[in-house]
């Protein structure tokens, strides 16, 4: 610490003076010395000197120690008589954060000191530059980083499988959807951090199935095309069509066709007006068929597939489908 002093006056002069100035009048405190010590961020001078002064405005004035409103001044005088002036000069720093930006006088050098005198209290992530330990100078910024956790949970989808399945009732080339594929659903919790409400990077921290995905179960056709009186039948025209099925019960049918024929598995009833009477088809799941039949019921885009047995015609059931139309 460096230290500055007047240089002491011989005993005799001090005397000569004090006596002219009460012989004059112009004293009238008492002759003291005093000692300031001024602290700024640069470290800490004294300077030490004698003085008739007793206000602290004019020892400062005498010392040529120009102190500011927003400095600190504190005087105490010890038991000998000897008065101490301690000034603490304030200084201006710029104190930045996520919504302002200000300027700041202090008389603490320290980051950590200028925060808690703002009353900024820090997180857990938060991040303060320069650190809190760090001294200031006139004119420092303070970046004051407001960090924290966020979580979101992203649902989304997971594709679901296919599986083929060989089909001998179905011709060669063609495909039957036999159940239809669900996408599974998948909840994601990300875990962000954000800076000042700003993301800077994710990562995954849970994962939970909400639903499994259920795969699609396809049949491809192995069937080659029928040949008829030698002539190979291909599909002229595919129709969609509500199929159903019947047997040819001796309780109430005659056992014939509409076309005179017996009805038989490979009989299809049909309209006449959507599909002719004698149309070779091709029904998926059934096989081949010849349109020889009809029905009251059968109206539109309806299909009747004769089966040998009620057990057989039962097992159909109700079924919407793609049926094939032959031709050469």
């Amino acid at each position: 610490m460096a230290t500055w002093s007047f240089k002491a006056m011989r005993p005799w002069l001090f005397g000569a003076l004090a006596a002219t100035a009460i012989g004059t009048g112009l004293v009238t405190t008492q002759y003291r010395p005093v000692e300031i010590q001024v602290y700024s961020p640069a470290g800490a001078r004294t300077l030490k000197l004698w003085t008739f002064r007793s206000k602290v405005r004019n020892i400062l004035a005498q010392a040529k120690i120009a102190a500011s409103a927003r400095d600190v001044v504190r005087v105490k005088t010890s038991s000998a008589g000897t008065k101490t002036i301690a000034i603490r000069e304030a200084i201006p720093v710029w104190v930045r954060t996520a919504h302002h930006h200000f300027k700041y006088w202090t008389t603490d050098y320290h980051v950590g000191s200028v925060l808690s005198a703002l009353g900024i209290k820090l997180g857990p992530l938060d991040k303060v530059r320069p650190p809190l330990t760090a001294s200031l100078v006139a004119g420092a910024h303070v970046d004051v980083i407001r960090q924290w956790l966020e979580n979101k949970t992203i649902t989304s989808s997971l594709p679901f499988s296919v599986t083929y399945r060989p089909d001998p009732n179905l011709i060669k080339g063609h495909r039957q959807i036999l159940q239809n594929g669900r996408k599974g659903l998948v909840a994601t919790t990300v875990q962000y951090l954000v800076q000042d409400g700003t993301p800077l990077h994710n990562k995954v921290v849970a994962k939970k199935l909400i639903q499994p995905p259920s795969p699609e179960v396809v049949a491809y056709g192995t069937a080659q095309p029928i040949t008829i009186n030698g002539q190979t039948m291909m599909i002229t025209k595919q129709m969609y069509m509500v199929s159903t099925g019947y047997w040819p019960n001796p309780s109430w049918s005659t056992g014939l066709t509409a076309s005179g024929t017996p009805a038989h598995y490979g009989v299809a009833a049909v309209d006449p007006s959507v599909i002719p009477l004698g149309t070779q088809l091709y029904i998926p799941g059934y096989g081949y068929a010849v349109a020889l039949d009809t029905g009251s019921a059968i109206i539109g885009n309806r299909i009747d597939l004769c089966f040998n047995d009620q057990g057989q015609a039962m097992d159909w059931g109700v079924q919407p489908l793609m049926v094939d139309i032959l031709g050469n």
